[in-house]
């Protein structure tokens, strides 16, 4: 987590309201938002979805069969069907157990004003709704690619179809909480969270290519790379943020171990959970990105997903997530 100097600059205004041009642009976004697409037997995001108005590129799968499966290139690789929508509400729970149920970690109780608040790719809006009941003051938005979050919601929460990775349609609106630098307001925070791949073992240095699930979670590293995504950012956040101007930097780095493995109690509780997210996802993860920027044919897609399933029950066997 990080926070804007209020020095920065003394544009503190904090309107509840968004531009007009900006409210026309969402309300587009969301008419097209919710033509999905079906790839391979998952639904995906319709919204920026790399079918139109790209300008990014993507390695070509010509040599795959056509029967075999099919690919287009997305802004984010992951479905959003209702399976999926399960699965990241339990890594919100998980989330909360990393953190020791609370919310957030930065010191949002010595701000003596919270009026708006961003949460960049909510997803099934959990968090969103969950702080805007905590905080009924606040104006609270959550921002995806999909529209899945629910119909009703506590009366200061929003959501709105964005794609984060592209300009920003809020006008000149600031945030004092953001779960960036152009639309945080001065004194205000930034709080990051990001899971790692490729994932560990505590096991002594084993070889990825003995490994099933440390080959597959490399893997995933590989394919997403190609996409043009690096899952090893969060180890430069602090670097970046410091050059950006970002002051009062805290880092922390938790990891999910994945089962129950560990000592105490709530690491077990947590492991399970882990492993539970991990066994409902690995599909969600692996068929496009595997797909899509390795070339795989779905028969070695799906074998690598039977042999990393079959590698991560393994009780003999200790797995974890870097975070």
């Amino acid at each position: 987590m990080s926070m804007r100097s209020p020095d920065d600059d003394q544009d503190t205004d904090s309107a509840l309201g968004v531009a007009d041009d900006a409210d026309s642009a969402f309300t587009s976004s969301a008419s097209r938002a919710t033509e999905w697409r079906f790839e391979n037997g998952r639904r995906y995001h319709a919204y920026d979805d790399g079918s139109e108005h790209s300008t990014r590129t993507f390695p070509s799968a010509t040599h795959l069969a056509p029967s075999s499966l099919t690919h287009v290139p997305a802004a984010y690789n992951l479905p959003n069907d209702a399976l999926e929508q399960s699965r990241l509400d339990l890594q919100h729970v998980m989330w909360l157990m990393t953190s020791h149920n609370t919310l957030y970690l930065s010191p949002l109780h010595r701000s003596s004003s919270l009026h708006s608040v961003l949460d960049v790719g909510c997803g099934t809006g959990a968090w969103t709704i969950a702080f805007a009941d905590a905080h009924p003051d606040a104006h609270v938005i959550g921002t995806d690619l999909s529209p899945v979050q629910p119909a009703f919601v506590p009366p200061n929460c929003e959501f709105l179809v964005d794609n984060a990775e592209r300009d920003w349609a809020f006008g000149g609106r600031k945030f004092d909480f953001i779960h960036c630098w152009e639309n945080l307001a001065p004194g205000g925070w930034l709080e990051l969270r990001e899971i790692t791949f490729p994932w560990r073992s505590v096991d002594g240095g084993q070889p990825v290519e003995e490994s099933p699930l440390l080959r597959w979670s490399e893997d995933v590293r590989r394919g997403a790379a190609r996409a043009g995504i690096d899952t090893t950012a969060c180890r430069s956040f602090e670097t970046h943020l410091n050059a950006l101007g970002f002051v009062n930097l805290r880092k922390e780095q938790p990891a999910w171990p994945l089962g129950t493995w560990p000592r105490g109690q709530m690491e077990k509780r947590l492991g399970k959970a882990a492993l539970e997210n991990l066994e409902s996802g690995l599909q969600a993860i692996s068929t496009a990105v595997f797909s899509r920027y390795l070339g795989m044919s779905r028969e070695s897609i799906e074998l690598s997903i039977m042999e990393a399933q079959r590698d991560m029950r393994n009780p003999t066997k200790h797995y974890y997530a870097p975070l």
